[in-house]
């Protein structure tokens, strides 16, 4: 036990030192690399040029034979890579084809913008959610997500996004983080909004959904953008003893694996 103890003191130790507020050349070079990413997004919108699909036939093959796809992806600045100093920044994509008679266009928007439903439609990893304002197509709103492993941990994140139709078969929803905080007491559901003093786990989340209705279903694709402090992953208690460690990869796969179970296959 008193090892045990040790270990854990040493894991809050660096956890401290780790969580500090992200230097200004941290947040310079993650907003490059979105931006960068999300003008590679406003060159698609053409029918044979919308997805990320369209430019990967091989992918786009294997989706349309409902084998879903989740992997990293890293957004180069002429070719060169983009150092985040003092953070792991993390892209990973999903790509999905749901084929019922359910998944048009129509149906999913109503489910995807539905971000006061997250609760109930992703519920094993978004405890509650809730729809602050809209005004036209912008959103914001709120998610609350829970990690438990050794230890309980709630996120506050605080989102804004744009929904954006392209036409009747195309639309997207990109959205930013604009606050995220740690609940001081994760067990207790009337103080969630009480945060910890020091940054949280995980300092920036961006994520955006692309449907396109066609070949009798719709492709859903879904990137995520995360920014963490550097070595979280290994030493920050927090991340480690909750799995926080995986955070952008383990909700890629969990949004597209409950995408698949609402919409089962006819094939």
């Amino acid at each position: 036990m008193i090892g045990v103890r040790a270990i854990l003191l040493v894991l809050a130790a660096a956890g401290a030192l780790s969580a500090a507020e992200p230097a200004p050349e941290t947040i310079a070079a993650f907003d490059r690399y979105v931006q960068i990413t999300e003008d590679g997004f406003a060159k698609q919108q053409g029918f044979q040029n919308f997805l990320w699909l369209d430019h990967h036939p091989k992918e786009k093959t294997m989706v349309w034979l409902q084998q879903s796809i989740v992997q990293p992806m890293k957004t180069l600045d002429q070719g060169i890579e983009i150092a985040v100093p003092g953070a792991h920044l993390e892209h990973w994509y999903g790509g999905v084809f749901l084929e019922s008679r359910d998944s048009d266009a129509d149906h999913l928007r109503g489910l995807l913008m539905n971000l006061a439903g997250y609760q109930d439609f992703f519920r094993q990893q978004i405890i509650e959610s809730k729809l602050i304002k809209r005004e036209g197509d912008n959103f914001d709103f709120l998610l609350r997500f829970h990690k438990k492993q050794f230890n309980t941990v709630v996120l506050n994140v605080q989102e804004s996004g744009k929904y954006t139709l392209v036409d009747p078969t195309h639309w997207t929803f990109a959205t930013h983080s604009t606050h995220i905080g740690e609940a001081e007491h994760p067990r207790d559901k009337k103080k969630l909004d009480e945060e910890r003093d020091d940054a949280a786990p995980l300092w920036r989340l961006n994520f955006y959904w692309r449907v396109q209705q066609s070949d009798n279903g719709c492709y859903v694709e879904l990137q995520v953008i995360t920014l963490q402090p550097e070595g979280a992953g290994r030493l920050h208690p927090s991340r480690y003893l909750a799995n926080f460690q995986n955070f952008g990869h383990d909700l890629t796969q969990y949004l597209v694996t409950r995408l698949e179970e609402m919409f089962p296959h006819h094939r």
